[in-house]
């Protein structure tokens, strides 16, 4: 019995923990739509893969994750930093330790919250929006998140702490306001 086991288990293990990751398949949906190796919790602590084909696809995910309340706080702010990280240009992301601050003063008041379906529709586009260059002002955009947060009920404080940190992933990936978005070409003097 042991025998028949242990050679299920040499047979499953493998592909359970392989470190290599699942090959990548061409989508033409869009330029980020390579398919990205994510790892969920499953039932008796075990990580199972999952795939998901976009990143804002896993924010989505991330945001409905949240508002069920089905995880730890901890971890869905990784998570929620993770997805923010792919959603940026590669030449401007901003500091880790700086994504981390926000998402885990998000998640925090967050969690277990029912916002209403063009609440997390707003919030999702604030963070599509901030982890990308755009014309929009940072204080503009950070207008639009704390209202979204208010009215689905964060003490007005609390949302204070949070919109703090949203600028700064902002200014990070984007500059602040008073910095052009492109650099001024030089004049030629005559």
């Amino acid at each position: 019995m042991r025998i028949g086991m242990v050679s299920a288990l040499s047979v499953l293990l493998p592909s359970i923990y392989s470190p290599r990751p699942a090959a990548a398949q061409f989508n033409p949906a869009g330029p980020q739509s390579v398919r990205q190796d994510e790892f969920k919790q499953a039932g008796g602590g075990l990580r199972l893969k999952q795939v998901s084909s976009t990143p804002e696809q896993s924010l989505d995910s991330t945001l409905v994750t949240l508002k069920e309340g089905r995880a730890s706080q901890s971890r869905l702010s990784q998570e929620l930093a993770h997805v923010m990280m792919r959603l940026v240009e590669s030449n401007q992301q901003p500091p880790w330790p700086v994504v981390v601050g926000f998402t885990n003063k998000l998640t925090r008041e967050l969690i277990g919250k029912q916002p209403n379906s063009a609440q997390t529709t707003a919030m999702r586009e604030c963070i599509l929006e901030v982890m990308r260059r755009t014309g929009t002002s940072n204080a503009g955009l950070a207008s639009r998140l704390q209202q979204t947060l208010i009215s689905i009920g964060i003490d007005s404080s609390k949302t204070q702490l949070v919109v703090r940190d949203f600028i700064a992933v902002r200014e990070a990936v984007q500059g602040p306001d008073d910095s052009p978005l492109v650099k001024p070409t030089p004049l030629n003097p005559r």
